[in-house]
């Protein structure tokens, strides 16, 4: 049934005109579609896929206006392409290796190492690999930095390890490196001894011993006479003796 004729069933009825209209309003209210219900799900999905067209929508609007703004009439296309934007460069600086220790540590530690090397005659090293590298950096870590200058330069007083040994063995950058033998290196086990006196320096003697050396020394003179560089008894004439087997 039309509207219309749903009103003029009402007039005949007795109804007023406001009463019919009133009437005709709540039957469109109700004849009209309703949308479905939505669960949060599907609302949030629906909110998701709107603002996804409108953000399309809004990158199509700015890629237009970049292009005819690009656009230069001189130009045989008419428009010229557009450099790429370059990329922002990150503001947040790299992260220092972990102990504190600094690459710059260990140039310095191979440096110092190389300078002492040629002065000692030992091998100079010719690369610093991955592996030195990160054994320096355990060595900076767990003793610090002066602690390795310091075994440096223990190497280079070291007689032992510049070579004077029975092997000829000689230190190298490798033997620092090494956990047990760094840790020798700073106890001293490297470092040279004094060297041992053969004989030890007389005793000064008592007055009374020298006194009693003097009264001996005079005796032997007055019964044997001058003693010899050579021979210190008397003398014997062996010339005329028979020293034949009887």
């Amino acid at each position: 049934m039309t509207v219309s004729a749903a009103i003029r069933r009402m007039l005949a009825a007795g109804l007023t005109i406001e009463q019919a209209l009133v009437a005709a309003e709540a039957f469109e209210a109700e004849a009209a579609p309703q949308e479905p219900m939505l669960s949060k799900r599907q609302a949030r999905n629906r909110r998701y896929y709107e603002r996804l067209k409108s953000s399309e929508k809004r990158l199509n609007a700015d890629d237009q206006d970049v292009s005819d703004a690009g656009a230069d009439p001189s130009s045989p296309g008419g428009s010229s392409p557009t450099p790429p934007s370059p990329k922002p460069q990150s503001s947040i600086p790299p992260s220092p290796p972990k102990g504190g220790s600094s690459p710059t540590a260990v140039d310095q530690v191979v440096t110092a190492f190389s300078d002492m090397a040629r002065r000692s005659g030992l091998s100079v090293p010719r690369a610093v690999t991955a592996s030195r590298r990160r054994s320096l950096l355990l060595r900076i870590e767990e003793h610090g930095l002066p602690a390795v200058l310091d075994a440096i330069e223990r190497i280079g007083r070291s007689r032992f390890c510049r070579g004077e040994n029975d092997r000829g063995w000689r230190a190298d950058l490798d033997f620092l490196c090494q956990p047990k033998s760094f840790v020798s290196i700073l106890e001293g086990k490297y470092d040279d001894r004094p060297l041992q006196q053969s004989q030890s320096p007389p005793r000064p003697q008592s007055p009374s011993v020298q006194r009693h050396h003097d009264i001996h020394a005079r005796l032997k003179r007055e019964l044997y006479g001058e003693p010899d560089e050579q021979f210190a008894g008397p003398a014997v004439d062996l010339a005329a003796g028979d020293f034949r087997s009887h």
